[in-house]
């Protein structure tokens, strides 16, 4: 057992003070471990695409939506030994009339909302350990939704 794991064993026994479930013992020690180690992996796990008028999921594993249709990502940190940390995630685009973001609460997930047809990138970062992650992201004109007649100009036959 590495030093780091040891000390956030130690750490957690006593913030308990009391015989606990092992499960609950296990968990504080995984928070106490990660925030002693220290965030090293920061990595993105795209949710489904939905439409934005309903939840009907649509498959799929292409980064691309259409106008109208809207795509959630996790992001996961983790420390050198692959536990979980606890780091707040800064959410940004390069393209904020591409797609517009909505960040959760506690910043560990965001959902991208199309806008105009075009690309944009993703980014989410850990600016104090310098971690980042990026995602392309493609909008494309969403199918035709209505018709439009527009009269030109008469002219003799």
């Amino acid at each position: 057992m590495n030093l780091i794991r040891m000390a956030a064993l130690e750490a957690a026994l006593k913030v308990h003070g009391q015989p606990v479930g092992l499960d609950e013992l296990r968990r504080t020690a995984d928070v106490l471990a990660a925030w002693l180690g220290g965030t090293t992996r920061l990595s993105l796990a795209p949710g489904p695409i939905t439409d934005e008028g309903s939840t009907a999921q649509q498959e799929g594993t292409i980064v691309q939506i259409t106008t109208g249709q809207k795509v959630s990502y996790t992001a996961d940190t983790e420390d050198a030994s692959g536990f979980d940390t606890v780091e707040s995630i800064e959410w940004v685009t390069n393209e904020p009339t591409i797609i517009t973001l909505k960040v959760s609460e506690d910043t560990r997930s965001c959902e991208v909302v199309s806008g105009a047809p075009g690309s944009a990138v993703l980014t989410a970062r850990i600016s104090s350990l310098g971690l980042e992650v990026t995602e392309a992201i493609d909008v494309v004109p969403a199918g035709t939704a209505t018709i439009k007649l527009v009269a030109g100009d008469v002219v003799s036959e």
